[in-house]
């Protein structure tokens, strides 16, 4: 039977120190199951974004099986084709979302028709698909070490020069310089790039942002790469920043979730979608 590769998050991720730093209750609410989230249907964006990525997911698990460097390696796996990739994960959402999943289907096949025609000459060799990377975190003052994992929607290895890319599919609205620049300081490619640098040290090319503009009034969708620009300081210091997002988790871990700090600030309990989804519980308290 065809394999459905849907690993979900990593174990020890990025997200979950970040939602540390965005909200310390947030944070806790999320992952103790105290509160209450809410059972609305994921936006769009969210929607689209997700069946996307299903898609890429298997259609470079089959280019991956075709090239030379990976014959033999996985005999005898099969994967599902992307187009039903996609209807696979629709039909994995709960009962009452699935129509709005299926509304998104049409589109999401149309550009990814599109984008494999784009990249057809693209040489790249693949080599790991939503791959776990993983490393321990060791702090120093506490003599204590932090597992610490992320998921890399794909690694590359240039045909010529050998180096070695974690590949990051982003989809856009519209792709401008302005949407690129905004991911330099994300802590999600801050980790890409020191879980890479360990990984592959001299080989290490980079983080390689896989740009997907969906299709605006009629007019075909955009694909562009381009590489993560640097953050030399950010990335020096970026340790001590998971360090600390881990010292708050340790703090208050014996707590009531609502106990945690809130970080009472306009992004973080009201974000681009609408309010977050414990605004209620945060401004009423615990039902």
């Amino acid at each position: 039977m065809p394999e459905l590769i849907n690993p979900g998050p990593s174990r020890k991720g990025w997200h979950r120190l970040q939602n540390v730093l965005k909200c310390p209750r947030y944070y806790a609410l999320s992952s103790f199951s105290k509160g209450q989230p809410s059972t609305a249907v994921p936006s769009d964006p969210l929607i689209k974004g997700s069946l996307l990525h299903m898609g890429l997911a298997h259609y470079y698990a089959l280019m991956r099986k075709d090239q030379e460097h990976w014959k033999g390696r996985d005999e005898g796996k099969e994967y599902y084709p992307p187009h039903e990739a996609v209807e696979m994960l629709v039909a994995d959402q709960p009962p009452e979302h699935q129509a709005a999943w299926q509304e998104w289907v049409p589109l999401v096949h149309r550009v990814l028709d599109a984008y494999v025609m784009h990249w057809a000459h693209d040489q790249s060799m693949v080599y790991y698909i939503e791959k776990e990377v993983q490393a321990n975190i060791f702090d120093e003052e506490r003599n204590e070490s932090y597992f610490y994992t992320q998921r890399v929607d794909a690694v590359f290895r240039h045909p010529k020069t050998g180096k070695w890319w974690f590949v990051d599919h982003k989809t856009t609205f519209r792709i401008m310089e302005k949407t690129m620049r905004k991911y330099t300081l994300s802590g999600q490619f801050l980790g890409y790039q020191m879980l890479g640098q360990e990984l592959f040290g001299d080989d290490w090319g980079g983080v390689l942002l896989n740009m997907i503009g969906w299709p605006q009034k009629g007019k075909a969708p955009e694909f562009e790469r381009k590489v993560l620009p640097s953050a030399p300081f950010a990335l020096s210091r970026f340790k001590n920043t998971l360090v600390h997002a881990e010292r708050v988790i340790r703090e208050h871990k014996d707590l009531d979730a609502m106990e945690w700090p809130g970080a009472h600030h306009e992004t973080a309990c009201w974000t681009t979608y609408g309010p977050c989804k414990y605004f209620e519980q945060c401004r009423l308290g615990a039902a």
